[in-house]
């Protein structure tokens, strides 16, 4: 972000509680939408719908009711649209069209944009902008014409067009939205699952990283080299260790290629979208686990996913490393960075894991009588935007569900995207006399 950018962030209000109330609005605006008559098949109470909202909103995909049972084609139309505005971002969409318009942008709107995306200085934010815009577009085509080949012979035109284009926004927008009870396992030719995969892991990579790779045509900076890096070797690594894990439970009795096809699509999908093609509740407690760290990781930077991010994942490894060997530096793909970063890994990893063992703490409260594991991998869903669940879902109370909207909605902004907004960035022009203390 520009010097003149991160003055105008200074002086006019922090761009994570501009976000934070246009999301909450947008999301209490589909929820009134989703009450309309002609927007239900059964009755929805209007908890349920603004849990909808909210989940479809953050990209999430936790849901206490069926998306398509349980809502008309209106309503699912509605929740589509809360889907691309949440994972586009609403921001960008208008912006984007004031720029085709040849319309200015406020420094304000500007300074939120990039920030949110994460468009570094040797970027163009209305490059970024139409690129984002236009590709994201391009893909949710090219997918509804890949699903529309295997569901529209199955339900003819109007219903399968209608199916196939709802799960290639919910696709690359990362949000875990189906049309389907069980989510897509009982989904198949095994090109349907690959193609959902396509579509959620290129989401993931973040417009910035696209916009390098597709229309710069370089894979020069750090940055998005990274992204590539970590993105592929959590792949590979995640699938052996599903293969490991689950041998003798989900994917017991099946053969060594849809093993295999399952244990990559539930490891990719657990890091960003949030479909599931194994019956989550069946797995092992390791499988169980991996997938609550890969939730915890999340995605690439200015992406439709939700986490940590797999760039902060790395510096914090890269970061133990560096400080077991005296380093106030880390090294990584032959560049050198400074202790700066390695302090905002583990500055977003201790907020985070803080933020956890709170809601956590009032979950239990709320819920006293809930399974301990099955809550806290409900949570780490909800905050990372993964939409995952062992099918805690829909046995939340109300206190618990409002519990699950918050966590959603902290999830979409990170938490210390909104941290930073909360507490705000007094200056400290004092230096004090530095000190000593025994750490370990």
């Amino acid at each position: 972000m520009s010097a003149q950018l991160v003055l105008t962030h200074k002086r006019l209000g922090s761009p994570a509680l501009l976000l934070l109330q246009g999301y909450l609005a947008l999301a209490l605006a589909g929820s009134l939408l989703l009450l309309l008559p002609a927007a239900r098949v059964t009755p929805v109470g209007w908890l349920d719908t603004l849990f909808t909202a909210v989940s479809a909103v953050t990209v999430t995909g936790l849901v206490v009711v069926d998306t398509g049972s349980d809502y008309s084609a209106l309503g699912q139309i509605i929740i589509g649209l809360l889907i691309q505005l949440g994972g586009l971002g609403y921001m960008t969409l208008g912006a984007a069209a004031m720029l085709s318009f040849n319309a200015s942008v406020g420094l304000r709107n500007q300074a939120m944009l990039s920030s949110f995306w994460q468009v570094g200085p040797d970027l163009r934010l209305s490059d970024v902008l139409r690129f984002s815009l236009l590709f994201s577009l391009g893909v949710e085509t090219v997918l509804t014409a890949l699903f529309a080949l295997h569901w529209v012979p199955l339900l003819g035109w109007q219903q399968g067009l209608g199916t196939s284009l709802f799960h290639a926004v919910s696709a690359f927008n990362n949000a875990g939205f189906a049309l389907f009870g069980d989510s897509l396992m009982s989904v198949s030719p095994g090109w349907m699952l690959l193609a959902h995969a396509a579509g959620f892991i290129i989401g993931g990579l973040g417009f910035a990283v696209l916009f390098e790779l597709l229309v710069l045509r370089r894979c020069r900076s750090v940055h998005t080299r990274l992204v590539l890096w970590a993105t592929l070797t959590l792949l590979m690594v995640g699938t052996l260790l599903l293969l490991l894990f689950e041998q003798d439970h989900s994917l017991a009795g099946l053969g060594w290629r849809e093993r295999l096809l399952h244990a990559f699509f539930q490891n990719a999908t657990a890091r960003t979208a949030g479909f599931n093609s194994l019956d989550i509740a069946a797995m092992s407690p390791a499988g169980q686990s991996w997938l609550m760290l890969n939730m915890v990781i999340g995605a690439g930077p200015g992406s439709t996913a939700g986490g940590i991010r797999v760039t902060t994942f790395v510096l914090l490894i890269t970061g133990v490393v560096a400080a077991l060997q005296g380093r106030t530096e880390t090294r990584m793909l032959g560049r050198m960075l400074g202790v700066e970063y390695m302090l905002r890994a583990a500055g977003i990893l201790v907020i985070t894991l803080i933020l956890l063992l709170l809601v956590t703490l009032l979950a239990f409260y709320l819920m006293p009588g809930a399974d301990p594991f099955a809550m806290i991998f409900e949570l780490i869903s909800a905050l990372g935007t993964v939409g995952l669940s062992t099918g805690m879902t829909g046995e939340l109370s109300p206190g618990g569900k409002v519990l699950i909207m918050a966590v959603m909605m902290i999830g979409k902004l990170s938490p210390v995207y909104l941290f930073t907004a909360l507490a705000g960035n007094p200056e400290r022009p004092l230096r004090y006399a530095g000190g000593r203390i025994a750490l370990g």
